[in-house]
Protein backbone atom coordinates (compact mmCIF):
# COMPACT_ATOMS: atom_id res chain seq x y z
CA UNK A 1 0.00 0.00 0.00
CA UNK A 2 2.44 2.37 0.88
CA UNK A 3 5.49 0.95 -1.79
CA UNK A 4 7.98 -0.23 1.08
CA UNK A 5 9.42 -3.63 -0.25
CA UNK A 6 10.57 -4.77 3.62
CA UNK A 7 7.94 -7.60 5.00
CA UNK A 8 7.61 -10.02 7.69
CA UNK A 9 6.18 -13.14 7.91
CA UNK A 10 3.14 -12.95 10.40
CA UNK A 11 0.91 -16.33 9.93
CA UNK A 12 1.36 -19.19 7.60
CA UNK A 13 -2.34 -20.37 7.02
CA UNK A 14 -3.83 -23.05 4.57
CA UNK A 15 -6.88 -22.65 2.41
CA UNK A 16 -8.85 -25.14 4.82
CA UNK A 17 -12.17 -24.39 1.88
CA UNK A 18 -10.57 -25.83 -0.96
CA UNK A 19 -7.06 -27.03 -2.11
CA UNK A 20 -6.17 -27.92 1.75
CA UNK A 21 -2.77 -26.05 0.06
CA UNK A 22 -0.60 -23.69 2.59
CA UNK A 23 0.08 -19.98 2.17
CA UNK A 24 2.23 -17.87 4.02
CA UNK A 25 0.43 -13.85 4.82
CA UNK A 26 3.41 -10.85 5.32
CA UNK A 27 3.25 -7.72 7.33
CA UNK A 28 4.78 -4.56 5.42
CA UNK A 29 7.31 -3.18 7.71
CA UNK A 30 6.30 0.33 7.39
CA UNK A 31 2.77 1.06 7.15
CA UNK A 32 1.35 -2.64 8.60
CA UNK A 33 -0.53 -4.09 6.03
CA UNK A 34 -1.14 -7.46 5.39
CA UNK A 35 -1.07 -9.78 2.27
CA UNK A 36 -0.90 -13.03 0.91
CA UNK A 37 2.87 -13.80 -0.72
CA UNK A 38 3.60 -14.79 -2.70
CA UNK A 39 -0.12 -15.17 -4.21
CA UNK A 40 -1.70 -17.46 -7.07
CA UNK A 41 -1.48 -15.49 -10.14
CA UNK A 42 -4.25 -13.63 -11.41
CA UNK A 43 -5.08 -15.89 -14.23
CA UNK A 44 -4.99 -19.27 -12.31
CA UNK A 45 -7.27 -18.19 -9.21
CA UNK A 46 -10.14 -18.97 -10.53
CA UNK A 47 -10.52 -22.96 -9.52
CA UNK A 48 -9.95 -21.77 -5.69
CA UNK A 49 -13.68 -20.16 -6.17
CA UNK A 50 -14.65 -23.44 -7.69
CA UNK A 51 -16.00 -24.72 -4.00
CA UNK A 52 -19.83 -25.81 -3.64
CA UNK A 53 -19.43 -24.07 0.01
CA UNK A 54 -18.88 -20.61 -1.65
CA UNK A 55 -22.31 -19.42 -0.57
CA UNK A 56 -21.59 -15.78 -1.83
CA UNK A 57 -21.84 -16.96 -5.69
CA UNK A 58 -25.32 -18.84 -4.40
CA UNK A 59 -28.90 -18.62 -2.88
CA UNK A 60 -28.11 -22.02 -1.16
CA UNK A 61 -30.55 -22.15 1.44
CA UNK A 62 -30.54 -25.65 2.57
CA UNK A 63 -29.01 -26.57 6.07
CA UNK A 64 -28.81 -25.14 9.17
CA UNK A 65 -26.23 -23.00 8.04
CA UNK A 66 -27.12 -22.08 4.76
CA UNK A 67 -30.79 -21.11 6.65
CA UNK A 68 -28.94 -19.26 8.82
CA UNK A 69 -26.55 -17.45 6.56
CA UNK A 70 -29.54 -16.18 4.33
CA UNK A 71 -31.38 -14.97 7.27
CA UNK A 72 -28.35 -12.90 8.52
CA UNK A 73 -27.99 -11.68 5.19
CA UNK A 74 -31.38 -10.34 4.88
CA UNK A 75 -30.57 -8.47 8.25
CA UNK A 76 -27.24 -7.18 7.20
CA UNK A 77 -28.97 -5.75 3.72
CA UNK A 78 -31.45 -3.52 5.48
CA UNK A 79 -28.65 -2.23 7.00
CA UNK A 80 -26.67 -1.65 3.98
CA UNK A 81 -29.04 0.18 2.16
CA UNK A 82 -29.82 2.71 5.43
CA UNK A 83 -25.54 3.03 5.15
CA UNK A 84 -26.59 3.88 1.32
CA UNK A 85 -29.10 6.40 2.12
CA UNK A 86 -27.31 8.24 4.94
CA UNK A 87 -24.56 9.57 1.64
CA UNK A 88 -26.95 9.39 -1.38
CA UNK A 89 -28.25 12.20 -2.97
CA UNK A 90 -29.77 10.86 -5.73
CA UNK A 91 -27.83 12.82 -8.30
CA UNK A 92 -26.05 9.68 -9.61
CA UNK A 93 -26.24 6.25 -9.76
CA UNK A 94 -25.54 3.65 -6.87
CA UNK A 95 -22.81 1.04 -8.47
CA UNK A 96 -22.27 -2.28 -6.34
CA UNK A 97 -18.99 -3.82 -7.32
CA UNK A 98 -18.27 -7.45 -7.04
CA UNK A 99 -22.70 -7.58 -6.16
CA UNK A 100 -22.68 -11.44 -6.41
CA UNK A 101 -25.91 -12.98 -7.27
CA UNK A 102 -27.45 -9.68 -6.78
CA UNK A 103 -29.00 -9.72 -3.25
CA UNK A 104 -28.08 -6.15 -2.59
CA UNK A 105 -28.84 -5.07 -6.15
CA UNK A 106 -32.38 -6.01 -5.60
CA UNK A 107 -32.41 -4.22 -1.83
CA UNK A 108 -31.62 -1.16 -4.04
CA UNK A 109 -34.23 -1.61 -6.16
CA UNK A 110 -36.50 -2.08 -3.96
CA UNK A 111 -35.74 1.14 -2.36
CA UNK A 112 -36.37 2.99 -5.58
CA UNK A 113 -32.42 3.70 -6.69
CA UNK A 114 -30.87 3.86 -9.68
CA UNK A 115 -28.70 0.97 -9.65
CA UNK A 116 -26.10 -1.46 -11.42
CA UNK A 117 -23.95 -3.90 -10.58
CA UNK A 118 -20.18 -5.45 -11.73
CA UNK A 119 -19.64 -9.10 -10.91
CA UNK A 120 -16.79 -10.85 -12.97
CA UNK A 121 -18.13 -14.63 -12.05
CA UNK A 122 -20.08 -15.31 -15.08
CA UNK A 123 -22.57 -17.40 -12.87
CA UNK A 124 -23.44 -15.33 -10.18
CA UNK A 125 -23.48 -12.26 -12.87
CA UNK A 126 -26.17 -14.29 -14.65
CA UNK A 127 -27.87 -14.81 -11.42
CA UNK A 128 -27.37 -11.01 -10.69
CA UNK A 129 -29.03 -9.31 -14.18
CA UNK A 130 -32.44 -10.34 -12.97
CA UNK A 131 -32.32 -7.00 -10.90
CA UNK A 132 -30.62 -4.78 -13.72
CA UNK A 133 -27.81 -3.54 -15.61
CA UNK A 134 -24.71 -5.98 -14.60
CA UNK A 135 -21.35 -5.65 -16.31
CA UNK A 136 -18.23 -7.99 -16.06
CA UNK A 137 -15.75 -5.15 -16.07
CA UNK A 138 -15.55 -1.82 -14.73
CA UNK A 139 -14.29 -0.37 -18.07
CA UNK A 140 -18.46 -1.13 -19.52
CA UNK A 141 -19.91 1.34 -16.52
CA UNK A 142 -20.68 4.76 -17.31
CA UNK A 143 -19.92 7.90 -16.14
CA UNK A 144 -22.12 9.55 -13.61
CA UNK A 145 -21.71 7.21 -10.16
CA UNK A 146 -22.47 8.72 -6.85
CA UNK A 147 -22.33 5.67 -4.42
CA UNK A 148 -20.07 2.49 -5.05
CA UNK A 149 -20.46 -0.30 -2.51
CA UNK A 150 -18.07 -3.11 -2.36
CA UNK A 151 -19.06 -5.66 0.50
CA UNK A 152 -16.63 -8.13 1.49
CA UNK A 153 -14.92 -7.72 -2.21
CA UNK A 154 -11.72 -5.38 -1.88
CA UNK A 155 -9.87 -7.70 -0.27
CA UNK A 156 -10.08 -9.96 -3.68
CA UNK A 157 -8.61 -7.28 -5.94
CA UNK A 158 -5.15 -7.93 -7.19
CA UNK A 159 -4.28 -4.41 -8.67
CA UNK A 160 -6.10 -2.31 -6.29
CA UNK A 161 -4.50 1.27 -7.56
CA UNK A 162 -5.56 0.67 -11.00
CA UNK A 163 -9.46 -0.30 -10.10
CA UNK A 164 -9.65 3.23 -7.83
CA UNK A 165 -8.04 5.00 -10.44
CA UNK A 166 -10.99 3.31 -13.14
CA UNK A 167 -13.56 4.27 -10.18
CA UNK A 168 -12.39 8.07 -9.83
CA UNK A 169 -12.84 8.43 -13.53
CA UNK A 170 -16.22 7.51 -12.94
CA UNK A 171 -17.54 9.05 -9.83
CA UNK A 172 -18.95 12.06 -9.12
CA UNK A 173 -17.06 14.53 -7.27
CA UNK A 174 -18.11 14.09 -3.26
CA UNK A 175 -19.09 10.59 -4.28
CA UNK A 176 -18.63 7.72 -1.85
CA UNK A 177 -17.06 4.31 -1.91
CA UNK A 178 -18.41 2.19 0.81
CA UNK A 179 -16.10 -1.06 1.45
CA UNK A 180 -17.00 -3.63 4.15
CA UNK A 181 -13.57 -5.88 4.57
CA UNK A 182 -12.14 -8.39 7.33
CA UNK A 183 -10.52 -7.07 10.05
CA UNK A 184 -7.56 -9.00 11.07
CA UNK A 185 -7.19 -6.50 14.40
CA UNK A 186 -9.93 -8.29 15.53
CA UNK A 187 -9.89 -10.19 18.92
CA UNK A 188 -11.56 -13.45 16.95
CA UNK A 189 -8.44 -12.88 14.06
CA UNK A 190 -5.84 -12.95 17.15
CA UNK A 191 -8.00 -15.84 18.87
CA UNK A 192 -7.69 -18.10 15.56
CA UNK A 193 -4.67 -17.04 14.40
CA UNK A 194 -3.69 -19.59 11.51
CA UNK A 195 -7.12 -20.87 11.75
CA UNK A 196 -9.89 -17.82 11.29
CA UNK A 197 -11.90 -17.91 8.31
CA UNK A 198 -11.47 -14.74 7.29
CA UNK A 199 -7.78 -15.45 6.18
CA UNK A 200 -9.69 -17.29 3.64
CA UNK A 201 -6.27 -18.05 1.32
CA UNK A 202 -5.22 -17.85 -1.33
CA UNK A 203 -8.27 -15.57 -2.87
CA UNK A 204 -8.25 -12.66 -0.01
CA UNK A 205 -4.91 -11.11 -1.22
CA UNK A 206 -4.90 -8.53 0.62
CA UNK A 207 -5.64 -8.19 4.73
CA UNK A 208 -6.76 -4.79 5.38
CA UNK A 209 -6.11 -2.86 8.55
CA UNK A 210 -7.78 0.40 9.43
CA UNK A 211 -4.57 2.36 8.88
CA UNK A 212 -3.79 0.53 5.58
CA UNK A 213 -7.41 1.32 3.97
CA UNK A 214 -6.11 5.46 5.38
CA UNK A 215 -2.90 4.78 3.52
CA UNK A 216 -4.36 3.60 0.21
CA UNK A 217 -7.60 5.75 0.02
CA UNK A 218 -5.67 8.63 0.64
CA UNK A 219 -3.30 8.02 -1.87
CA UNK A 220 -6.15 8.23 -4.43
CA UNK A 221 -8.06 11.07 -3.09
CA UNK A 222 -10.44 9.56 -1.00
CA UNK A 223 -10.98 10.66 2.74
CA UNK A 224 -12.23 8.57 5.89
CA UNK A 225 -15.74 9.39 6.94
CA UNK A 226 -16.63 6.95 9.02
CA UNK A 227 -15.88 3.79 10.28
CA UNK A 228 -19.21 1.05 11.13
CA UNK A 229 -18.77 -2.06 13.12
CA UNK A 230 -20.19 -4.85 11.42
CA UNK A 231 -21.08 -7.70 14.35
CA UNK A 232 -23.49 -10.24 12.98
CA UNK A 233 -19.45 -11.27 10.48
CA UNK A 234 -17.87 -12.42 14.20
CA UNK A 235 -20.87 -15.13 14.83
CA UNK A 236 -20.38 -16.67 11.21
CA UNK A 237 -16.36 -16.33 10.90
CA UNK A 238 -15.97 -17.86 14.55
CA UNK A 239 -18.09 -20.69 13.56
CA UNK A 240 -16.05 -21.18 10.21
CA UNK A 241 -12.67 -21.13 12.40
CA UNK A 242 -13.95 -23.66 15.08
CA UNK A 243 -14.67 -26.06 12.17
CA UNK A 244 -11.35 -25.31 10.49
CA UNK A 245 -9.19 -25.60 13.81
CA UNK A 246 -10.86 -28.59 15.00
CA UNK A 247 -9.81 -30.28 11.54
CA UNK A 248 -13.49 -31.49 11.08
CA UNK A 249 -14.78 -32.10 7.58
CA UNK A 250 -18.54 -31.33 8.62
CA UNK A 251 -19.56 -28.92 11.34
CA UNK A 252 -21.13 -29.92 14.68
CA UNK A 253 -22.97 -28.38 17.25
CA UNK A 254 -19.55 -27.94 19.39
CA UNK A 255 -18.65 -25.39 16.45
CA UNK A 256 -21.61 -23.66 16.98
CA UNK A 257 -21.82 -22.97 20.73
CA UNK A 258 -17.83 -22.22 20.57
CA UNK A 259 -18.15 -19.88 17.69
CA UNK A 260 -20.98 -17.71 19.32
CA UNK A 261 -18.98 -17.77 22.38
CA UNK A 262 -15.73 -16.29 20.71
CA UNK A 263 -18.32 -14.34 18.53
CA UNK A 264 -19.68 -12.59 21.15
CA UNK A 265 -16.66 -11.98 23.59
CA UNK A 266 -15.21 -10.59 20.23
CA UNK A 267 -17.83 -8.43 19.83
CA UNK A 268 -17.46 -7.47 23.37
CA UNK A 269 -13.81 -6.61 23.48
CA UNK A 270 -14.05 -5.26 20.00
CA UNK A 271 -16.73 -2.67 21.07
CA UNK A 272 -17.69 -0.45 18.06
CA UNK A 273 -14.08 0.25 17.27
CA UNK A 274 -12.12 -3.39 16.62
CA UNK A 275 -14.93 -5.86 15.23
CA UNK A 276 -14.21 -8.78 13.09
CA UNK A 277 -15.41 -7.08 10.13
CA UNK A 278 -15.90 -3.09 9.51
CA UNK A 279 -17.34 -1.36 6.90
CA UNK A 280 -15.17 2.08 5.59
CA UNK A 281 -17.36 4.52 4.66
CA UNK A 282 -14.91 7.25 2.09
CA UNK A 283 -15.67 10.46 0.71
CA UNK A 284 -14.26 11.44 -2.85
CA UNK A 285 -13.05 15.00 -2.08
Amino acid sequence: MCGETDSELTVNTVDYSTSKECFDIHKCIKCGHLYTNPRIKEDSIGPYYDNPDYISHTNENKGLFGRTYQFLRGINLRRKISYVDQVFSGKGTVLDYGCGTGQFLEALVASGKKSLGVEINQNARKAAERFGSVYSSINEVDKGVEVITMWHVLEHVYDIHRLLSEFKKRMLKGGYLIAAVPNPQSYDAKHYNEFWAAWDVPIHVHHYTENSIKTLMGQHGFSLEKVIPMKLDSYYISLLSEQYKSKKEKRNIKHWFRGAYVGALSNVKGKNTNTSSKIYVLKYN
